[in-house]
């Protein structure tokens, strides 16, 4: 196929297809192959199925021919112009189609070679109870079908060739603030995905699971218990139709040997125990890993990360499956189980699922404590009993009465926030965008208003204690031992999420517009590309036709413009860019 490779301001290279080339080439629908549950266990090389490729969650792509002997030589291949609002997208590619499911359930499939959209697909809008309801990270793909959960709490199947409705089913009530943020993922031939928006006038919120031939629910299972149920007392003695929270805002993770589902839940609403009613008790399931039987979601294990958050800590983050030795030394690791055999092997979920940006491990079939870490500063968590598997937290940072302000470390921002932490086998290694931030709470007389999550305190971001002003901290933790690889700390913050490659590469965005790719094991930067925006959306890797490409969804995303008002952004430009080697 005849092409012209046409140089642009100095910096990159776009090939140029002339006639007889893409405008004419097959549709890549025509041969695409539906995705099968083998497919979804391990995803062929070039593909990126699901929100983190695996199941696993661990952002990695094991192409490598892009690696750090040549990435610096990486320009942009193409560009595609995104829909408005919330941009926090995962490119899904399979089969030489890309799936862009964005803000407001809007999708587009695009042809990975030049980006030519194959069709579109625009939900209507509502006029929604809840402020943050129109974002969409992922969807999911299986058989010839991407399934979507939508601003108005329906989950939404559409014909991966054609983009029509194949099926759709209402799972909550938009009314009230449900809506689905996090996209689902298809395990064992069930869309299992969180509701979201139980917040003010509703009550608690759920997992479900449904069929993927019709979207029939099959099961169904509360994050925060119902009379009877273990961990109702935890509530103390309000009603329950006071019981609100627990959203499950972030895709599930899966074992298929244990068959177990792990999926984080966040915060009760509203933040402080005095405006709940709840006392001292622990309000289970808020701020937990639940393990969930994959065939009926009963559940098989939780730990609870924050009993009784007053803070708005969500933590309902990626949770990663690894399989490692377990070895945590006390010199790099905070908090650990010292009943644990140094060096035994084990499965584990971990991560950073949470907004204190502390790294846990625990054991993935029984969910054991086995240690912490943190990262950025956190004045939180004061200690950790394995033995109970209790999370000790600061009394002084209890919300007494309202209008009491309380320095809170890291801030409602976090730490982390939806961005996505990344491990990489080659290394053992977790890599941490987290920020050292923390805000003064101070809780508001609660008024009962629909969808106003964050009505119920205000907060004024501050610097950390003896701040040097380097907000944003980028940590490679071995999760074998929890020892700091290496840390790259500088001005800007760490709003993007992080890819790793099998080229031994580590991407990620910061809160100045910068793309980066990093040595997995020295920290050294190796390409570095300004984009338009800071980039709110998942970085992938795919190959088409021999070519290895890195894509990334910019406009939007966490930031840190209070604490870094010099550092200037637009507050629009959803932009896709794909990059690849010259």
């Amino acid at each position: 196929m005849p092409s012209v490779s046409v140089w642009v301001s100095g910096f990159f290279s776009v090939s140029l297809l002339l006639a007889g080339g893409l405008a004419s080439a097959q549709s890549p629908a025509d041969d695409y192959t539906p995705v099968t549950e083998a497919m979804l266990v391990d995803p062929p090389p070039g593909d990126w199925p699901m929100w983190r490729r695996t199941y696993s969650h661990w952002g990695y792509s094991p192409l490598d021919q892009i690696d750090s002997s040549n990435v610096g030589s990486l320009r942009l291949a193409w560009a595609w112009t995104m829909g408005e609002g919330k941009q926090e997208t995962t490119p899904l590619v399979h089969d030489g189609i890309m799936f862009l499911v964005q803000a407001c359930d809007f999708v587009e499939a695009l042809d990975v070679r030049d980006g030519s959209r194959l069709w579109q697909y625009r939900r209507t809008k509502v006029d929604h109870a809840a402020s943050m309801a129109c974002a969409n990270r992922n969807g999911a793909l299986y058989e010839d079908k991407l399934i979507i959960g939508t601003h108005d709490a329906y989950l939404v199947a559409l014909n991966v060739r054609t983009g029509e409705v194949e099926w759709e089913q209402q799972v909550g009530d938009w009314t009230v603030g449900h809506h689905y943020s996090g996209g689902p993922q298809v395990i064992k031939g069930l869309v299992v995905a969180g509701m979201s928006g139980c917040y003010q006038l509703n009550t608690r919120c759920w997992v479900s699971a449904h069929d993927v031939e019709t979207g029939a629910e099959v099961w169904r299972t509360y994050t925060i218990p119902g009379p009877g149920e273990f961990g109702y007392d935890t509530w103390g003695g309000i009603p329950d139709d006071e019981r609100r929270g627990g959203s499950a805002w972030n895709a599930p993770s899966y074992d298929p040997e244990l068959n177990l589902i792990y999926i984080g839940v966040g915060v009760p609403i509203p933040w402080g125990s005095v405006q709940r009613g709840t006392g001292d008790g622990d309000v289970l399931y808020t701020n937990s890993t639940l393990a969930l039987n994959a065939d009926t979601g009963e559940i098989v294990w939780y730990f609870q990360h924050i009993p009784n958050d007053e803070w708005d800590l969500d933590h309902p983050f990626a949770r990663m499956i690894v399989e490692t030795v377990v070895a945590p030394r006390a010199d790099a690791v905070q908090w650990m189980n010292t009943s644990v055999t140094p060096g035994e092997p084990r499965k584990i979920v971990t991560g950073i699922p949470g907004k204190t940006g502390i790294v846990w491990a625990l054991d993935a079939a029984t969910g054991d404590f086995l240690w912490a870490r943190p990262t950025n500063f956190q004045n939180v968590v004061v200690d950790i009993d394995a033995e109970s598997r209790r999370v000790l937290l600061n009394p002084a940072l209890k919300l007494r009465k309202v209008g009491e302000p309380v320095f809170v470390c890291p801030s409602l921002t976090g730490g982390i926030n939806w961005q996505a932490t990344a491990y990489h086998p080659g290394t053992n290694a977790l890599y941490a965008p987290t920020n050292n931030t923390c805000n003064e709470v101070t809780l508001n007389e609660f008024t009962l208003r629909p969808g106003a999550h964050h009505g119920s305190a205000r907060v004024a971001l501050a610097e950390t204690p003896d701040s040097d002003g380097q907000i944003g901290q980028f940590t490679a933790v071995d999760l074998s031992t929890g020892e700091t690889l290496w840390v790259h700390r500088q001005r800007a913050g760490f709003g993007g999420s992080v890819l790793t490659t099998g080229g031994g590469l580590v991407f990620v965005t910061d809160d100045a517009r910068r793309f980066r790719a990093f040595d997995a094991r020295t920290g050294d930067i190796r390409w570095e590309q300004i984009l338009n925006s800071s980039a709110g959306g998942y970085p992938v890797s795919y190959m088409h036709d021999g070519v290895q490409y890195i894509a990334i969804a910019a406009g939007g995303g966490v930031n840190f413009r209070g604490l870094t008002p010099e550092i200037q952004q637009p507050g629009r430009g959803n932009m896709l860019f794909v990059f690849r080697l010259p």
